[in-house]
């Protein structure tokens, strides 16, 4: 979906031509994405502010996060999904048997995780919430430019109550996301300017700035979708960058104000037409939509 300025073109299937098979292994990507919300409940819980900053935390709720600490670690699943209550729903309506999934592929690929912080935002005797800030890497390949580093950098808050079993995780929602991969021996440098919230206009604006070099051409795709896609679409415009380097266009956003990622590719090519490098970033835009459990997550 888009409404491009002077240069952009809208050519919403191009993508399926000029990138098929550049962004690869994209089910790890949203893997990893997606099982942030676990680990940053664990995590950061376990890393949380001290007292003097942050709300008393209920001793049998710092026993439970422990708990959790270390069964994530060692990925033991079992003793994960314990933590979780049987009604979990995350911001994208993922259920506690998809979060099994996804620990069962992240487990496989091998993806590093960093707290950067954490805070405990809120806590008494019967509910909690904790905001975390995460970075993952991983490995991942760009069609022929081969393999390259991927960044992934989220903050969430989760929410906790205390059942009759002990403190369970019963919601999530992602506030904030930063992806970037960098591929090849000249990956561009990019920077992707979004808004801070999803607006109620029936556009928005995003802009694109690369620093150019001399010598080297650059190809453009942009697009939004769904925050937690079942699929990854088409972009919505496939352009060459304009000579100062900046590609300013305007996006339509979901009828339904659900949060939204907006993702960028650049390719550089050299004179002759050869890939040297592919720079991917995304960003979030939050919503005010809260998907329930049970609905789809295609696009709209």
């Amino acid at each position: 979906m888009c409404t491009p300025g002077p240069s952009p073109i809208c050519r919403p299937y191009e993508f399926m031509l000029l990138c098929a098979g550049a962004i690869m292994n994209r089910a790890r990507y949203f893997f990893a994405v997606l099982f942030t919300g676990v680990l940053a409940i664990s995590s950061g819980c376990h890393r949380s502010r001290p007292a003097a900053q942050s709300p008393p935390v209920p001793p049998d709720l710092q026993e439970a996060v422990n708990k959790l600490v270390r069964a994530v670690e060692a990925f033991d699943i079992p003793h994960v999904l314990e933590a979780y209550t049987e009604d979990f729903t995350s911001g994208t309506g993922r259920s506690k048997d998809e979060v099994r999934r996804v620990l069962e592929q992240l487990q496989a690929s091998h993806v590093g995780l960093t707290v950067e912080s954490a805070e405990v935002e809120t806590a008494d005797p019967a509910e909690a919430s904790l905001k975390t800030r995460l970075r993952l890497r991983y490995k991942d390949r760009f069609r022929d430019l081969g393999e390259g580093e991927v960044v992934v950098t989220d903050v969430l808050v989760h929410k906790l109550r205390k059942d009759v079993g002990g403190w369970k995780i019963y919601a999530d929602e992602r506030v904030a996301t930063y992806r970037e991969g960098r591929f090849g021996s000249r990956p561009p440098n990019v920077e992707l300017d979004v808004p801070e919230k999803l607006p109620s206009d029936l556009q928005y604006p995003v802009k694109v700035v690369v620093r150019r070099e001399e010598g080297t051409d650059y190809q453009v795709l942009l697009g939004n979708y769904a925050e937690d896609p079942a699929f990854l679409p088409p972009p919505d415009i496939v352009a060459p960058l304009p000579e100062d380097g900046i590609l300013q266009a305007n996006l339509l956003p979901n009828p339904q104000g659900r949060s939204e990622m907006v993702r960028i590719t650049v390719i550089a090519a050299d004179p002759a037409g050869k890939w040297v490098g592919a720079t991917t970033v995304s960003k979030l835009v939050p919503g005010a939509w809260r998907k329930k459990k049970g609905e789809s997550r295609e696009m709209v």
